[in-house]
């Protein structure tokens, strides 16, 4: 019964994660058409894919509150380094997200080291990053979800969304059963509904591994079950 009610809460916690991921996933393939369109493209050839980005941020709203593309060095013709990325403003209008890429600037932002642009790049897989503080200065929990742009192969960026986490427990929350605790892939707690564990907080001893290798729940030390939750490393812990 318990592997029962964990696969099935895992499944519902699921589906709100990708039905973001299908829309960034759609987003890339816009990216590759355009530079499979343009050979090399420059900064204005996105604008297609700027229509795309705010159809996504207002189709997923209030749950994404930022989206778009991170090119890969030198992927445009006109800018070695591109975010064309998206967020709900203050306002009524979306912004589009503003950083120094100058590398000679004190203020670079090398978005190129950064863990929601390297692991879709070494893995070739969707990752959610985090929770992490939102560098922009909001103070807020943050999960951002990556997915890579790949043409045949080769390498050119990212697309993704940034969820703030109060947003995603009001989605969530409902869904887990007393006691249930959602983890990224490194088992750090993302969401719980168990006084003992805050967001933040590592869990040892879970062999995530196992879960990975079956895509089925498996009992865990000390009781309780580890369900996989959707096409992303997401996973519910349940007691």
């Amino acid at each position: 019964m318990n592997q029962r009610l964990a696969q099935t809460a895992g499944r519902d916690v699921g589906e709100v994660f990708d039905a973001v991921l299908r829309s960034v996933e759609r987003l890339s393939r816009t990216v590759v058409g355009l530079v499979r369109e343009h050979g090399r493209p420059a900064r204005r050839d996105l604008e297609p894919l700027r229509l795309e980005i705010l159809g996504v941020l207002g189709g997923h709203a209030p749950l994404v509150t930022g989206t778009g593309y991170v090119a890969a060095p030198d992927v445009l013709a006109d800018a070695p380094l591109w975010l064309e990325w998206w967020q709900a403003g203050d306002g009524p209008d979306p912004e589009r997200l503003v950083v120094d890429l100058d590398p000679d600037s004190l203020g670079f932002y090398d978005y190129t080291d950064k863990p929601w642009y390297t692991v879709p790049a070494r893995t070739g897989a969707a990752n959610v990053h985090g929770p992490y503080v939102d560098f922009h200065g909001t103070d807020q929990y943050i999960l951002t979800m990556s997915a890579p742009v790949l043409d045949e192969g080769r390498y050119l960026g990212i697309t993704g969304a940034d969820l703030y986490l109060r947003r995603v427990e009001k989605a969530v929350l409902p869904l887990l059963p007393p006691g249930a605790i959602l983890l990224n892939s490194q088992g750090r707690v993302i969401i719980s509904r168990s006084a003992r564990h805050v967001t933040g907080a590592l869990l040892r001893r879970l062999d995530i591994r196992a879960v990975e290798r079956t895509g089925a729940p498996v009992e865990v030390e000390g009781g309780g079950v580890l369900a996989p939750c959707g096409e992303l490393r997401l996973f519910l812990l349940t007691p």
